[in-house]
Protein backbone atom coordinates (compact mmCIF):
# COMPACT_ATOMS: atom_id res chain seq x y z
CA UNK A 1 0.00 0.00 0.00
CA UNK A 2 1.30 3.09 -0.82
CA UNK A 3 1.69 6.05 2.09
CA UNK A 4 3.67 9.35 2.10
CA UNK A 5 2.55 9.76 6.11
CA UNK A 6 5.88 10.02 8.31
CA UNK A 7 5.63 8.90 11.70
CA UNK A 8 7.17 8.18 14.95
CA UNK A 9 6.56 5.98 17.19
CA UNK A 10 8.57 5.56 20.69
CA UNK A 11 8.68 2.58 22.44
CA UNK A 12 8.30 0.63 19.29
CA UNK A 13 10.47 -2.16 19.54
CA UNK A 14 8.61 -4.25 21.93
CA UNK A 15 5.24 -4.59 23.36
CA UNK A 16 2.06 -2.48 21.91
CA UNK A 17 4.89 -0.05 20.03
CA UNK A 18 6.55 -2.97 18.04
CA UNK A 19 2.20 -4.32 17.97
CA UNK A 20 1.58 -0.52 15.90
CA UNK A 21 4.62 -0.78 14.22
CA UNK A 22 3.39 -3.81 12.41
CA UNK A 23 0.26 -2.62 11.72
CA UNK A 24 1.20 0.99 10.03
CA UNK A 25 4.17 -1.11 7.91
CA UNK A 26 0.99 -3.02 6.69
CA UNK A 27 -0.59 0.34 5.63
CA UNK A 28 3.23 1.82 4.15
CA UNK A 29 3.79 4.56 6.56
CA UNK A 30 7.39 5.57 6.82
CA UNK A 31 8.11 5.18 10.57
CA UNK A 32 10.94 6.36 12.95
CA UNK A 33 11.14 4.02 15.97
CA UNK A 34 12.52 6.13 19.17
CA UNK A 35 13.91 3.14 21.88
CA UNK A 36 16.67 2.14 23.55
CA UNK A 37 16.81 -1.27 22.93
CA UNK A 38 19.64 -1.35 19.42
CA UNK A 39 20.06 -5.55 19.96
CA UNK A 40 16.01 -5.59 19.09
CA UNK A 41 16.20 -2.68 15.92
CA UNK A 42 17.37 -5.00 13.09
CA UNK A 43 14.71 -7.79 13.54
CA UNK A 44 11.97 -5.32 14.27
CA UNK A 45 12.84 -3.15 10.92
CA UNK A 46 13.45 -6.75 8.71
CA UNK A 47 9.73 -7.89 10.03
CA UNK A 48 8.44 -4.24 9.39
CA UNK A 49 9.65 -3.92 6.04
CA UNK A 50 8.68 -7.46 5.09
CA UNK A 51 5.04 -6.80 5.19
CA UNK A 52 5.23 -3.17 3.83
CA UNK A 53 6.28 -0.42 5.69
CA UNK A 54 9.98 1.88 5.49
CA UNK A 55 10.69 1.79 9.02
CA UNK A 56 13.86 3.31 10.71
CA UNK A 57 15.43 3.43 14.34
CA UNK A 58 17.24 6.34 16.44
CA UNK A 59 18.38 5.26 19.46
CA UNK A 60 16.78 7.95 21.85
CA UNK A 61 16.18 8.36 25.35
CA UNK A 62 13.61 9.78 26.20
CA UNK A 63 14.89 10.82 29.61
CA UNK A 64 17.33 13.45 27.73
CA UNK A 65 15.01 15.97 26.52
CA UNK A 66 18.21 17.38 24.36
CA UNK A 67 18.02 13.77 22.89
CA UNK A 68 14.32 14.17 21.86
CA UNK A 69 15.27 17.32 19.93
CA UNK A 70 18.43 16.28 17.77
CA UNK A 71 15.97 12.80 17.44
CA UNK A 72 12.76 14.81 15.60
CA UNK A 73 15.87 17.41 14.06
CA UNK A 74 16.93 13.68 12.18
CA UNK A 75 13.05 13.32 11.09
CA UNK A 76 13.19 16.87 9.73
CA UNK A 77 16.04 16.25 8.43
CA UNK A 78 15.91 12.86 6.56
CA UNK A 79 12.10 13.00 5.87
CA UNK A 80 11.35 16.67 5.96
CA UNK A 81 8.20 16.40 7.48
CA UNK A 82 5.96 14.74 10.55
CA UNK A 83 2.61 13.81 9.91
CA UNK A 84 1.83 11.56 12.60
CA UNK A 85 3.38 10.52 16.00
CA UNK A 86 2.48 7.77 18.91
CA UNK A 87 3.78 8.76 22.14
CA UNK A 88 3.36 5.06 23.64
CA UNK A 89 7.07 4.62 25.48
CA UNK A 90 6.67 4.03 29.24
CA UNK A 91 6.86 1.56 32.39
CA UNK A 92 5.79 0.93 35.72
CA UNK A 93 6.65 0.18 38.82
CA UNK A 94 5.15 -2.33 41.44
CA UNK A 95 2.33 -2.03 43.08
CA UNK A 96 2.94 -0.10 46.50
CA UNK A 97 1.03 1.84 49.37
CA UNK A 98 2.16 5.75 47.94
CA UNK A 99 3.90 6.79 51.42
CA UNK A 100 6.59 3.24 50.26
CA UNK A 101 7.20 5.29 46.64
CA UNK A 102 10.75 6.89 46.74
CA UNK A 103 11.71 10.33 44.98
CA UNK A 104 13.79 8.21 42.58
CA UNK A 105 10.55 6.27 42.11
CA UNK A 106 8.76 9.24 41.11
CA UNK A 107 11.57 11.23 38.93
CA UNK A 108 11.52 7.90 36.68
CA UNK A 109 7.79 7.65 36.32
CA UNK A 110 7.35 10.96 35.81
CA UNK A 111 10.18 11.82 33.33
CA UNK A 112 8.91 8.61 30.75
CA UNK A 113 5.43 8.90 31.42
CA UNK A 114 4.60 12.20 31.34
CA UNK A 115 7.55 14.85 30.50
CA UNK A 116 9.13 13.21 27.55
CA UNK A 117 5.88 12.74 26.40
CA UNK A 118 5.21 16.93 26.29
CA UNK A 119 8.98 17.46 24.73
CA UNK A 120 7.77 15.19 22.05
CA UNK A 121 4.51 16.67 21.77
CA UNK A 122 5.88 20.10 21.07
CA UNK A 123 8.58 19.37 18.87
CA UNK A 124 5.70 17.44 16.91
CA UNK A 125 3.87 20.31 17.07
CA UNK A 126 5.92 22.45 15.26
CA UNK A 127 6.52 20.10 12.27
CA UNK A 128 2.95 19.37 12.33
CA UNK A 129 1.95 23.34 11.59
CA UNK A 130 4.25 23.40 8.98
CA UNK A 131 2.44 20.29 7.20
CA UNK A 132 -1.19 21.92 8.27
CA UNK A 133 -1.55 18.43 9.13
CA UNK A 134 -1.06 16.54 12.23
CA UNK A 135 -2.25 13.35 14.45
CA UNK A 136 -1.00 13.01 17.68
CA UNK A 137 -1.66 9.40 19.76
CA UNK A 138 -0.52 8.67 23.31
CA UNK A 139 -1.13 5.43 25.38
CA UNK A 140 -2.54 6.10 28.74
CA UNK A 141 -4.32 2.89 30.72
CA UNK A 142 -7.12 2.56 32.45
CA UNK A 143 -5.40 3.52 35.39
CA UNK A 144 -5.72 7.13 33.94
CA UNK A 145 -9.24 6.92 34.01
CA UNK A 146 -9.40 5.14 37.16
CA UNK A 147 -7.81 4.59 40.60
CA UNK A 148 -6.33 1.35 42.23
CA UNK A 149 -4.52 0.32 45.30
CA UNK A 150 -1.34 0.41 45.20
CA UNK A 151 -1.13 2.41 41.89
CA UNK A 152 -1.07 5.77 42.82
CA UNK A 153 2.31 7.21 41.69
CA UNK A 154 0.90 5.30 38.02
CA UNK A 155 -2.42 6.62 38.38
CA UNK A 156 -1.09 10.18 38.87
CA UNK A 157 0.91 10.04 35.79
CA UNK A 158 -1.43 8.10 33.11
CA UNK A 159 -4.03 10.97 34.35
CA UNK A 160 -1.22 13.45 33.28
CA UNK A 161 -1.60 12.16 29.78
CA UNK A 162 -5.00 12.14 29.76
CA UNK A 163 -5.05 15.85 30.74
CA UNK A 164 -2.36 16.37 28.42
CA UNK A 165 -4.41 14.70 25.60
CA UNK A 166 -7.64 16.93 26.31
CA UNK A 167 -5.85 20.30 26.24
CA UNK A 168 -3.48 19.77 23.42
CA UNK A 169 -6.65 18.88 21.41
CA UNK A 170 -8.21 21.94 22.15
CA UNK A 171 -4.93 24.05 21.64
CA UNK A 172 -4.78 22.23 17.97
CA UNK A 173 -8.24 22.07 17.36
CA UNK A 174 -8.09 24.68 14.15
CA UNK A 175 -5.18 23.58 13.13
CA UNK A 176 -6.14 20.37 11.54
CA UNK A 177 -4.02 18.28 14.14
CA UNK A 178 -6.09 16.24 16.35
CA UNK A 179 -4.99 14.58 19.64
CA UNK A 180 -6.22 11.76 21.11
CA UNK A 181 -5.06 8.29 23.43
CA UNK A 182 -5.35 4.58 23.95
CA UNK A 183 -6.21 3.09 27.45
CA UNK A 184 -5.20 -0.71 26.94
CA UNK A 185 -6.20 -3.06 28.55
CA UNK A 186 -4.27 -6.49 29.80
CA UNK A 187 -1.97 -6.75 26.94
CA UNK A 188 -0.09 -10.16 26.06
CA UNK A 189 3.27 -8.37 25.21
CA UNK A 190 6.80 -10.31 24.76
CA UNK A 191 7.18 -9.84 28.94
CA UNK A 192 3.74 -11.27 29.64
CA UNK A 193 3.54 -13.90 26.81
CA UNK A 194 5.75 -16.55 28.84
CA UNK A 195 3.76 -16.53 32.34
CA UNK A 196 1.45 -18.92 29.88
CA UNK A 197 3.82 -21.43 30.74
CA UNK A 198 6.12 -20.42 33.78
CA UNK A 199 3.18 -18.84 35.86
CA UNK A 200 -0.11 -20.00 34.01
CA UNK A 201 -2.19 -18.96 37.57
CA UNK A 202 -0.73 -15.56 37.20
CA UNK A 203 -1.19 -15.35 32.87
CA UNK A 204 -5.00 -16.73 33.96
CA UNK A 205 -5.56 -13.78 36.65
CA UNK A 206 -4.14 -11.08 33.93
CA UNK A 207 -6.51 -13.12 31.45
CA UNK A 208 -9.61 -13.08 33.83
CA UNK A 209 -8.96 -8.83 34.41
CA UNK A 210 -10.28 -8.47 31.01
CA UNK A 211 -13.91 -8.70 30.79
CA UNK A 212 -13.68 -10.93 27.56
CA UNK A 213 -11.56 -13.52 29.93
CA UNK A 214 -8.45 -13.07 27.59
CA UNK A 215 -5.56 -11.07 27.34
CA UNK A 216 -5.54 -8.63 24.30
CA UNK A 217 -3.12 -8.18 21.64
CA UNK A 218 -0.58 -5.63 20.26
CA UNK A 219 -1.85 -5.41 17.42
CA UNK A 220 -5.13 -4.86 18.59
CA UNK A 221 -4.26 -1.59 20.01
CA UNK A 222 -2.17 -0.77 16.86
CA UNK A 223 -4.85 -1.27 14.56
CA UNK A 224 -7.07 2.05 16.85
CA UNK A 225 -3.93 3.67 16.60
CA UNK A 226 -3.71 3.37 12.64
CA UNK A 227 -7.29 4.53 12.44
CA UNK A 228 -6.60 7.62 14.45
CA UNK A 229 -3.88 8.21 12.07
CA UNK A 230 -6.43 8.10 9.26
CA UNK A 231 -7.68 11.85 7.57
CA UNK A 232 -10.68 10.15 8.12
CA UNK A 233 -10.58 10.27 11.91
CA UNK A 234 -10.45 14.02 11.50
CA UNK A 235 -13.67 14.95 14.31
CA UNK A 236 -12.65 12.52 16.47
CA UNK A 237 -10.20 14.85 18.95
CA UNK A 238 -9.63 15.51 22.75
CA UNK A 239 -10.79 11.79 23.60
CA UNK A 240 -9.48 8.57 25.13
CA UNK A 241 -10.47 5.58 23.84
CA UNK A 242 -10.33 2.01 26.02
CA UNK A 243 -9.31 -1.39 24.32
CA UNK A 244 -10.00 -3.15 26.88
CA UNK A 245 -12.77 -5.59 26.33
CA UNK A 246 -14.96 -3.35 28.22
CA UNK A 247 -12.88 -3.35 31.29
CA UNK A 248 -13.44 0.66 32.25
CA UNK A 249 -16.99 0.14 31.30
CA UNK A 250 -17.67 -2.13 34.44
CA UNK A 251 -16.05 -0.08 36.96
Amino acid sequence: MENNRVTVVTGGLSGIGKGTVMELAKRGYTTVIFDIQDEKADDVIAEANSIGGKTYYRHCNLFDSKEIIESFQYVKDTFGKLDCAFNNAGFGILPKSFEEVTEDEIDKELGILVKCHMICTIEEIKMMKENGFGRIVYTTSGAGLLGSTGMALYNACKHAIVGLTKGVALDMAKQNITVNAVAPGTIETELVAPYKETAPEIYAQWAASNPAGRLGMPWEIGRVVAFLFEEDSSFINGTVIPVDSGFCAGK
